[in-house]
C-alpha cells in the first residue's frame, strides 16, 4: 500500500461560476480537508469540490486554501485544500453547480474513508519478515509527522526494531507497540503521513 492509495473518493473540481474544469479527481475527503496529489489543478480559493454518495445526494465543498505542497521525503507535490461544506443559502453562482450535479458521472465513492477497523484477530502472527518490512516503508515518513506526535512514535519504533533484531519478536509486545502508533498517528488529524502509517498498520494488525 502507498500514500496514493488513500485518495480513493472520487470528486470534481468546479469554479464559482459553475464551469465544471476535472471529474473524477482522486482525493482523500476528511473534515475541513481535501488531499489530491493531481497537481496540475488550477485550484483557488472559492473553487468547488463535488463529491458523490452512495445514496445520490453530492456533498459540496468550497476551498478556502488551496494548501499546495512540494514533495518529500517521496511524498509526491499534493494539495491539502482547506475546504468547508456549502451549507448557506443557495446564491446565483451555487445554482448552477448545483444544476450540473444531475448530469455528474462517475463510480460511487467510499463514505467512510477515514474509518478503519480497529479489530484484531489473535490468531494472526505477525512474522519477522513482515514486521522488518513495515518499518522500513514506515520509517523515513516517521520525520515528516508533526508534534508530539514524532516524538511519541520514535521509541515505539525502536521497540520494534529491537524485536526484529532478535528474530523471534514478541507477539504481545509488537502488537502493542504498533497499536500505540496507531492511535498516536491518529491523533494528527488530517495529515497525510500519519494517515498513511495509521492504515498501513491498521492493515499489518487485521492481517489484511
Amino acid at each position: 500500500m502507498s500514500f496514493d492509495d488513500l485518495t480513493t473518493d472520487k470528486v470534481t473540481l468546479v469554479k464559482a461560476d459553475g464551469t465544471v474544469i476535472k471529474e473524477g479527481i482522486n482525493a482523500q475527503v476528511s473534515p475541513g480537508k481535501i488531499i489530491t496529489f493531481d497537481k496540475k489543478l488550477q485550484l483557488e480559493p472559492n473553487d468547488h469540490f463535488l463529491r458523490p454518495l452512495p445514496n445520490g445526494l453530492v456533498e459540496d465543498y468550497i476551498v478556502t486554501d488551496p494548501g499546495y505542497f512540494a514533495g518529500i521525503h517521496g511524498i509526491e507535490g499534493h494539495f491539502q485544500a482547506k475546504v468547508r461544506r456549502s451549507d448557506a443559502p443557495v446564491a446565483p453562482a451555487q445554482t448552477v453547480i448545483h444544476n450540473i450535479t444531475n448530469h455528474f458521472h462517475g463510480p460511487n465513492s467510499r463514505v467512510n474513508i477515514n474509518s478503519i477497523d480497529n479489530s484484531t484477530d489473535s490468531n494472526i502472527n505477525i512474522s519477522t519478515m513482515k514486521l522488518a518490512g513495515l518499518l522500513d516503508e514506515v520509517k523515513p515518513y516517521v520525520s515528516s509527522l508533526p508534534e508530539p506526535q514524532r516524538s511519541s512514535v520514535l521509541p515505539r519504533i525502536e521497540l520494534l526494531e529491537a524485536e526484529v533484531r532478535s528474530g523471534s519478536p514478541d507477539q504481545s509486545r509488537v502488537r502493542d507497540a504498533l497499536t500505540s502508533i496507531k492511535t498516536i498517528v491518529e491523533g494528527a488529524t488530517g495529515n497525510l503521513v500519519a494517515s498513511g502509517i495509521g492504515a498501513l498498520i491498521g492493515n499489518m494488525l487485521s492481517g489484511s
